[in-house]
């Protein structure tokens, strides 16, 4: 009698039966084939903040160089490694469909299409919510703005902030680093996600008492820790390389966090998305391996006086050459010949296909622009209702990412006292407003307000125009009414004037 037993390993053994539910339920295969890898997840540590109850030890007692170590070996072994798979995700070289054994048949096709869903939102999410410049005014009116326009300026911060909210949207966390540059200009740059971690205090408040940058150079890790007071650099082998004060006072790196968990915003999505290439390939390879459909012949083939090798000469000719034979019986035998493939389901296929990609931008809450009935809307009401998910998705990233812009001005306002020149300003009484970067009927809204009653102005008719602008449009015309080039650029000009002088900073 063959031995049953449920506590047997993951390999099969002879003399032993393993009941084939009880396989299926522990992944079990035999070791004939390779295991298939259908499913990504992360390690549990893979998204933790990291919490000390003093930065200062970090750099200056044994015990806190040792905890730094273990704080980066952790980061390089649980985080980087899920950081490096969202990036493959947002470059549209999607991790799960890439990896792992999956077609059992070596001589079948073995497509690995790739579709960029992440890389697509990530780029719908930083385009409407910083598409357009965030506008910064102050709750103190009489403020002057001009030592951060001057910075915004100076750093690009429009083409930075695109930046850091990508990154913030595909790895639920981006950095930016404050320095002095080489013209003792105060700087900012993005650091990449997968060299920087902050350190937090271990308190209810949380709060950013280190960071430390640790990029990889050459097969080598150079580390730099960022305190509140000073910045220590560290070589390969951990020697002290430097150390100098921090002109900042605080930290100067800025965090980025896409939402509380710091997750990306499409990473819940992934196993759509993971699904949606399988079902991709699994089409691929189909019509790859329908051209490989087999031939049947039907009758005896012996009586014929044919052999194997005849038949295998007229199928590479292309043609089959069959005539009938003699039965033992001395009836007349009958050949037939044809091709058998796998019936395809076109429509369920392809309804299943539709449900994922449904499915996946429903989770993610972005607007399927692929989907006819998603603007096909008549009133504008009904059009802001399908986009409800999406707005309620951006109001939790605003939020946060206030936090970051009021950290980097409070940064710049530390510098005030070592800059000579420099006006303080004080960072509290800043305020941001994020603008909805989404196409709009302009002129829809100028006739239904014109049909109101509401007069409308030469100017702003000018300005709505996209074949045209308002400078050219009434220097044509002054030209038109006989007005001289030296009027023209007298009237044009002061208008121009104007309306820079009423435009608000915006970064």
């Amino acid at each position: 009698m063959t031995e049953t037993t449920h506590q047997a390993d993951d390999i099969l053994q002879e003399g032993q039966y393993i009941p084939r539910s009880y396989q299926f339920e522990r992944d079990m295969e035999p070791t004939s084939l390779e295991k298939r890898e259908d499913f990504l997840r992360f390690s549990d540590k893979a998204n933790v903040h990291f919490m000390t109850q003093s930065a200062d030890d970090l750099v200056d007692t044994k015990q806190g160089l040792e905890d730094l170590k273990k704080m980066i070996g952790q980061f390089q072994a649980d985080q980087v490694e899920r950081l490096k798979i969202l990036e493959s995700y947002s470059n549209g070289n999607n991790y799960t469909i890439l990896n792992g054994r999956k077609r059992l048949e070596k001589e079948k096709a073995d497509y690995r299409i790739r579709h960029d869903l992440g890389g697509q939102a990530s780029r719908f999410f930083t385009g409407y919510t910083v598409g357009q410049p965030i506008s910064i005014g102050a709750t103190d009116t009489e403020m002057e703005l001009t030592s951060i326009d001057d910075f915004n300026t100076y750093n690009d911060i429009e083409a930075l902030n695109r930046e850091l909210v990508y990154d913030a949207s595909r790895f639920g966390r981006a950095f930016e680093l404050h320095y002095y540059d080489e013209f003792e200009q105060p700087a900012v740059s993005l650091i990449d996600a997968k060299e920087m971690f902050t350190v937090r205090s271990a308190d209810v408040r949380k709060e950013i008492i280190a960071a430390v940058h640790c990029p990889v150079y050459n097969g080598k890790m150079f580390v730099t820790v960022y305190t509140d007071k000073e910045i220590v650099s560290y070589d390969n082998d951990w020697k002290e390389t430097g150390r100098k004060p921090n002109p900042y006072k605080m930290v100067p790196v800025v965090e980025w966090q896409n939402n509380r968990e710091r997750l990306g915003d499409w990473e819940k999505g992934i196993p759509l998305i993971d699904a949606y290439d399988a079902a991709e390939s699994d089409t691929a390879n189909y019509m790859s391996d329908l051209n490989d459909a087999m031939l049947v012949i039907k009758g005896d083939v012996s009586s014929t006086g044919m052999n194997a090798s005849d038949l295998q000469k007229m199928k590479d000719a292309n043609m089959l050459v069959l005539e009938s034979g003699i039965s033992a019986t001395g009836q007349q035998t009958s050949l037939d010949a044809g091709y058998i493939y796998k019936q395809y389901d076109v429509s369920g296929v392809e309804s299943y296909k539709t449900r994922l990609i449904k499915d996946f931008f429903r989770i993610v809450g972005l607007p399927n622009l692929q989907d006819d009935s998603t603007f096909s809307a008549s009133s504008g009401i009904a059009i802001r209702y399908k986009l409800v998910d999406l707005q309620q998705v951006t109001s939790v990233k605003r939020g946060f990412f206030i936090k970051a812009l009021k950290r980097r001005y409070k940064l710049l306002q530390a510098l005030s006292e070592n800059l000579k020149g420099f006006e303080a300003v004080d960072a509290n009484l800043l305020t941001f407003t994020f603008h909805e970067n989404l196409p709009t009927d302009v002129w829809a809204e100028i006739q239904s307000a014109i049909n109101s009653g509401m007069y409308i102005s030469q100017e702003t008719l000018m300005e709505s125009a996209s074949f045209t602008d308002v400078r050219k449009e009434k220097s044509r015309l002054l030209k038109e009414g006989g007005a001289s080039d030296a009027e023209i650029n007298q009237i044009v000009g002061d208008a121009d004037v104007g309306q820079e002088n009423s435009k608000q900073s915006a970064v």
